[in-house]
């Protein structure tokens, strides 16, 4: 994959590819909706599976055929949904208020960020004319906006969604360095692993916050 040309028709649909999840990154970063970050990230994750069918097209690789499908429907369409339905509708978690710095500060320092990235990580540090010379940069740059998110947001809802916009980072640099099945599987079982990890931790947060809450207003009320 790294040797794909930039110019061919794989080359022009990754690229794009690229900097929409790129953009669907700056998005959440600048929004205090806990729908909306669900929203982004599922868009994002439907993109990458996008990309995976890409390179499993040009490698002719049926294995990245069932990771293509396996991300679209897990990351793409039921880890946001399942988290929609517990966090936002039962939890009523609608507004992340819960945070360093304003939205456009978080785009401005999003995109210092995505400068940054194609500034050290750029075209002329890599291969001329080859995708890994438009891609390598982005993923980097998702990358640095994801973990930005986890440091600007303090709710650990807003901050396990920056953890998955990383995983999807480092899944589009895999898919562009590498066609080896094996390798994007271990990586993709690590941080899915660890993010499974971190919903529990969050849905049991949320509960307990809700419980907390619930006593309080009970120790409030008059008897």
């Amino acid at each position: 994959m790294e040797h794909l040309s930039l110019a061919s028709p794989a080359g022009i649909v990754l690229s794009l590819d690229a900097v929409l999840i790129l953009l669907l990154a700056l998005a959440c970063l600048g929004s205090k909706l806990f729908d909306r970050y669900l929203t982004y990230y599922g868009l994002q994750s439907m993109l990458l599976a996008v990309a995976a069918g890409t390179a499993a097209y040009v490698e002719r690789e049926p294995a990245l055929w069932v990771l293509a499908g396996l991300t679209l429907v897990l990351k793409g369409v039921a880890i946001p949904e399942a988290a929609r339905r517990l966090l936002v509708r039962r939890l009523q978690l609608k507004r992340d208020v819960v945070t360093i710095v304003g939205p456009s500060t978080s785009l401005i320092l999003g995109a210092i960020l995505a400068g940054f990235a194609y500034l050290v990580i750029g075209p002329q540090h890599l291969a001329q004319g080859l995708i890994s010379a438009s891609i390598i940069p982005i993923s980097t740059a998702v990358i640095l906006i994801g973990a930005l998110a986890m440091v600007l947001r303090r709710h650990m809802v807003a901050q396990l969604l920056g953890w998955l916009i990383m995983e999807n980072g480092v899944f589009l640099g895999g898919i562009t360095l590498t066609a080896s099945f094996p390798f994007i599987v271990e990586a993709g079982i690590f941080f899915d692993v660890v993010a499974c990890f971190l919903i529990m931790l969050a849905m049991t947060t949320g509960l307990a916050e809700s419980l907390v809450a619930l006593s309080d207003r009970g120790r409030r009320e008059p008897t």
